[in-house]
């Protein structure tokens, strides 16, 4: 009965364990790839992992975007961050939430088709994709949320 019982409390942490782990933030890199339609940026994101999916790349574009700013597009122009870095760890709660493997983040990126890259490195392998981001609609919900303050606040 106990081996039983210590059987089934290790298939539960384990299962706690992968499923914790397919909310975590997947380790990216992120740069501009130009500029989209009104309201739209472009990004080049390379998520670091041996499977990537779609779902990986939007919500490393979109966390991207928001918490890190990118440079380097065609122009050289830099794109700042919509929010400082201390306010994800500030809104955890929101964060966690929106940025969840299923979250809310993937409203705001789509990829653009055929645009896929698999890069081998010398620590493993990354995927990239251009993502083109929805910032107008994504600072609205950061500002509801009260992530991001309102252009019109400090004045």
């Amino acid at each position: 009965m106990k081996r039983i019982l210590s059987l089934l409390c290790l298939m539960l942490m384990l299962s706690l364990v992968a499923f914790a782990k397919g909310n975590e933030m997947p380790q990216y890199d992120i740069t501009g790839a130009g500029s989209g339609n009104e309201g739209m940026l472009l990004v080049k994101v390379f998520v670091y992992s041996k499977k990537v999916t779609d779902q990986d790349l939007k919500r490393a574009a979109v966390h991207g975007v928001v918490f890190r700013g990118c440079s380097r597009n065609n122009s050289g122009a830099k794109q700042p961050a919509m929010a400082p870095a201390e306010s994800e760890a500030s809104h955890s709660e929101f964060c966690n939430g929106f940025f969840a493997a299923q979250g809310e983040c993937q409203n705001y990126a789509s990829i653009i088709a055929g645009s896929y890259e698999r890069v081998k490195t010398s620590k493993g392998v990354k995927s990239g994709a251009i993502v083109q981001v929805d910032k107008k609609a994504l600072r609205k919900a950061l500002e509801k949320a009260g992530v991001v303050r309102s252009l019109s606040a400090g004045f």
